[in-house]
């Protein structure tokens, strides 16, 4: 027994050993100059950088023409003017982020299963447009994402850069919305929506993550855990300057007609939330950025955050 527990430990040494081999070789591919988080911290999630392959300029279809979606299928729907796209999570769940234009405006839509967390950002900062990539790591069981012009690191619900030149910065964030496509296609029917045509050959139709949902256990640990709320508790995460706020989803739904007004920052925050787990960023601080999100990984990124109550 001694000396299988002496060699058990002797190979989980050299997988260790050759684990961080391929981790330091696979983080310099990318730009860590100013890094601004543990280096010991950033752990693989298995791909490669483009293991999990970005889209950018998707074809998008007429909404009644998704057929492919099922009614309760979830969209982030964005509106920039007059124009509106909705991106399917089924199709989000193999590629993660989007590099879009809609409005005329250079966006990104983020999600990272691990922690179901959807945002939407503008991808122009000072003079660049940037094209974003996903790295293959994670920090706080969350996409990194890297810009395809410096290499540099990004977090989504870090909301900021991580490295790189524009390190402890962060990118304007956008209203959005989360909706099924039975309620997308009824409430804006001009709408488009991503088709599954995307130049990839994933089964859209399939869910990777679904046992994950279900079971409620954490692929990857977290640095700091929270008990406030439940792990998988859905929020909607903002920060607007020195004020940083969790919304549950539920409370916002609690709230008379589910429509929640709250001072956040130097504006107003509106948030809408119904039936499903449907939840809209209808009003936004010009300041603020925000995620939806499950509260462990919040809680991580913000120890510091107070947690909405309905009043």
């Amino acid at each position: 027994m001694k000396h299988q527990t002496k060699t058990a430990g002797l190979l989980m040494g050299l997988f260790l050993t050759g684990a961080l081999a391929v981790h330091a070789q696979t983080l310099n591919l990318f730009n860590t100059d100013n890094l601004t988080v543990p280096r010991n911290e950033l752990r693989s999630g298995g791909p490669p950088k483009d293991g999990i392959p970005a889209l950018t300029r998707p074809e998008m279809i007429p909404v009644d023409e998704a057929t492919y979606l099922e009614k309760d299928a979830r969209i982030v729907v964005v509106r920039v003017g007059e124009e509106v796209r909705g991106y399917p999570v089924p199709i989000l769940n193999w590629h993660e982020i989007v590099n879009d234009t809609v409005g005329g405006e250079a966006l990104a839509v983020i999600y990272c299963p691990l922690c179901d967390s959807a945002s939407v950002v503008e991808r122009a900062i000072e003079d660049d447009v940037l094209e974003f990539g996903v790295s293959g790591f994670l920090y706080e069981s969350n996409v990194l994402m890297y810009d395809r012009t410096h290499d540099a690191l990004w977090s989504q619900v870090g909301m900021e850069a991580v490295s790189g030149p524009y390190a402890g910065q962060t990118l304007r964030h956008l209203p959005w919305e989360i909706v099924s496509f039975e309620r997308l296609r009824e409430a804006k029917p001009d709408a488009l929506v991503m088709s599954r045509n995307t130049g990839h050959r994933r089964n859209y139709a399939s869910n990777p993550y679904e046992s994950y949902f279900r079971d409620g256990q954490l692929m990857f640990p977290v640095s700091k855990t929270d008990d406030r709320l439940p792990d998988m508790e859905p929020i909607v995460g903002v920060r607007a300057g020195e004020d940083i706020r969790a919304y549950p989803v539920a409370a916002v739904a609690a709230e008379e007609d589910g429509r929640l007004q709250d001072r956040i920052g130097k504006g107003e925050l509106t948030l809408e939330a119904g039936d499903d787990a449907e939840v809209r960023v209808v009003a936004l601080p010009d300041d603020a950025q925000v995620v939806h999100t499950f509260w462990f990984t919040w809680a991580a990124f913000h120890p510091e955050t107070e947690i909405y109550e309905t009043r």
